[in-house]
């Protein structure tokens, strides 16, 4: 197993709709565990943190690979093997995964590999 580690998580804001956004995870990502807590915005709208975290991600990964063509425009972490990458949120809603230009709205994701991302 390559992919030891990922962690993938999502804000959703009381703006948008929970629904879509777990089907472009879904979508994406396969049928994931996803942990939703409930937090209360600046004038208490609902805003709702998404995680999951995924020990068999060797499948993730391959789809990451895949999309990128075999490069995967994610971040160096603190330690060896450990990356980190942002998708494009309302991309991955439309079934298009990208890189995100910005920063927010975004997924992100944790990854810790063995030996590389795609190699």
């Amino acid at each position: 197993m390559r992919c030891r580690f990922m962690e993938i998580s999502v804000v959703i804001h009381a703006t948008e709709s929970l629904e879509r956004v777990f089907d472009a995870l879904r979508r994406f990502f396969g049928e994931i565990p996803l942990v939703v807590e409930i937090y209360e915005g600046h004038h208490g709208n609902p805003i709702y943190l998404v995680t999951s975290f995924l020990n068999n991600c060797d499948g993730v990964l391959a789809k990451l690979c895949n999309a990128f063509g075999g490069r995967i425009p994610a971040s160096e972490g603190e330690s060896k093997d450990l990356y980190y990458l942002r998708l494009d949120k309302q991309a991955l809603a439309r079934g298009v995964v990208k890189a995100a230009e910005q920063q927010d709205d975004v997924v992100r994701l944790k990854i810790r590999v063995r030996n590389g991302l795609c190699s």
